[in-house]
């Protein structure tokens, strides 16, 4: 299993947790709707991609290690692949040549 999708599931875990305890799981939601893109993690601003993962339950002594995962050139160019990023899109912040 991926990084990506590791996330993805500690998201649905959160959300399920949160709502066990009647505590809000907005946040989560919202994240889940951001997870439905796999590239958004080359298009968000480090700061906004460890607060997700801080959200998700990544503890912060592994936040820099999950996310240079997440972003790591063997993704990207995973991404490029599937199609789930192109070339020229303006809106990917991190690329690799």
């Amino acid at each position: 299993m991926n990084e990506f999708m590791i996330i993805d599931v500690m998201n649905e875990a959160m959300i399920k947790t949160l709502q066990e305890k009647n505590k809000n799981c907005d946040i989560n939601i919202k994240i889940k709707e951001f997870l439905k893109d796999e590239a958004i993690f080359f298009k968000i601003d480090k700061k906004i991609a460890c607060e997700i993962l801080k959200k998700v339950g990544v503890k912060p002594e592994k936040l820099e290690n999950v996310y240079q995962k997440l972003i790591s050139v063997n993704v990207y160019r995973e991404l490029l692949d599937k199609g789930k990023i192109k070339e020229n899109d303006s809106s990917i912040l991190i690329k690799y040549y």
